[in-house]
């Protein structure tokens, strides 16, 4: 009977443990499938060296399709994006009341990324890695503890080793006045027009022929082809407009270009953070804030795929051999020109026309662009800085020490 008895405990006790749930620890976990995480995903498969790790994308949007435009501009000849690429300028026009040039921008061509392509692919990578794990929750907090992270979504909590956010928390850097922070904020229109408009050529950076009203502002025309662009109106502010003040001045830009034949065939909006804020500070051992949460948009001109995607390689590299996010990023000297630029845009944002045309007047496009890219040679630099008037920047740059030191 004794026997029996031992018997049936033993039964009862693995019976038990079998209805314990062994919680997973995951070992990177991103919040958000945007660019950043999306990029990061594709390139840890692509190395080849993560095939063991468990990945998991906690993503809130279930419906995520065409919501953002991706433009970029890179060498002709490199194919890295060709199934995703909507089109491709090798002309770049830039106005403003005193300047309008139109330009050759080889080797280099303007390229133009609609993010619904690169969803659906990536959503094809996932399916077909097993070690990938995508779900539908928003992320609600996460806190970092002795050996991982712990994430709460609205449905349940995680577990994981590392912890990659791409949440962007706008209260963050607006609550501080060390750095300045400019919003680059715009609405676009894709239109279509009865008779041609459109030079499909040539992609307008910039036209600063807008009202400024005391800010930056201009229009930006990408044309797929004589008939069809996507037009639009950019600031670069510390304020947003009321929604139906961009939808005003898009239309005041259509008639002033005897542009009245168009059909708006969908519409784009969004903002962009511009600041030098140092997001990095906020890296811990096993948090890495990535994408614009991370500082990954270059601040001056709000440009973000591209360094998304240099980003991205540099840190599947650093994860081969490195496990802690405190001593991934590095500033280089660009961040400096950057904060330079910034605090004087910030101090006077009626002069973001004056300063861009200045830069367009003294330099060839491919140049500002590799400045821009940040792929720029010290020689290079100086006669971009060259460009602007030195008695602007000289008084910002005491400005910044006293605030630097004080």
């Amino acid at each position: 009977m004794i026997e029996l008895f031992l018997l049936l405990c033993l039964i009862g006790i693995f019976c038990t443990f079998g209805d314990v749930e062994i919680e997973q620890v995951y070992d990177f976990t991103f919040a958000g499938a945007g660019a950043a995480t999306l990029q990061i995903v594709e390139k840890l498969m692509q190395s080849g060296k993560f095939t063991d790790k468990q990945l998991l994308i906690l993503e809130q949007d279930p419906n995520k399709k065409n919501d953002r435009t991706w433009c970029f501009w890179e060498t002709k000849t490199n194919t890295q994006w060709s199934e995703h690429i909507v089109k491709e300028w090798d002309n770049i026009s830039f106005r403003s009341t005193n300047l309008s040039l139109k330009e050759h921008i080889s080797p280099l061509s303007y390229k133009m990324m609609r993010s619904g392509s690169y969803y659906a692919y990536m959503r094809t990578i996932i399916k077909q890695n097993n070690n990938i794990t995508l779900k539908y929750e928003g992320v609600a907090s996460f806190e970092e503890h002795e050996s991982g992270v712990r994430i709460t979504t609205n449905e349940k909590t995680y577990n994981t080793k590392l912890f990659f956010n791409s949440i962007f928390d706008w209260e963050l850097v607006q609550q501080q006045k060390r750095y300045p922070v400019l919003q680059q904020h715009f609405v676009g229109w894709f239109i279509k027009t009865q008779k041609p408009h459109f030079d499909a050529d040539t992609a307008t950076f910039m036209d600063f022929n807008v009202a400024q009203k005391g800010s930056t502002r201009f229009i930006y025309v990408l044309p797929s082809s004589e008939t069809e662009a996507l037009i639009e109106y950019t600031l670069f502010s510390k304020e947003k407009l009321k929604p139906a003040a961009y939808e005003r001045e898009l239309r005041a830009y259509l008639r002033e270009k005897d542009i009245r034949d168009y059909t708006i065939k969908e519409r784009e909006a969004g903002n962009i953070p511009m600041t030098c804020y140092p997001f990095a500070e906020h890296n811990s051992k096993r948090i890495l804030h990535i994408g614009s949460a991370g500082g990954w948009t270059k601040p001056s001109t709000g440009f973000t795929f591209s360094f998304i995607e240099r980003k991205a390689t540099t840190l599947v590299d650093f994860l081969k051999s490195n496990s802690d996010m405190r001593q991934f990023e590095k500033r280089n000297r660009f961040w400096w020109y950057d904060l330079l630029f910034l605090d004087v845009l910030a101090r006077h944002n009626h002069k973001g026309s004056f300063l861009f045309s200045r830069m367009f007047q003294r330099n060839k496009p491919a140049r500002i662009f590799r400045f821009l890219e940040e792929r720029s040679s010290p020689k290079e630099e100086v006669q971009i800085m060259r460009s602007f008037p030195l008695g602007l920047f000289v008084g910002q740059v005491f400005r910044r020490l006293l605030r630097t030191f004080h």
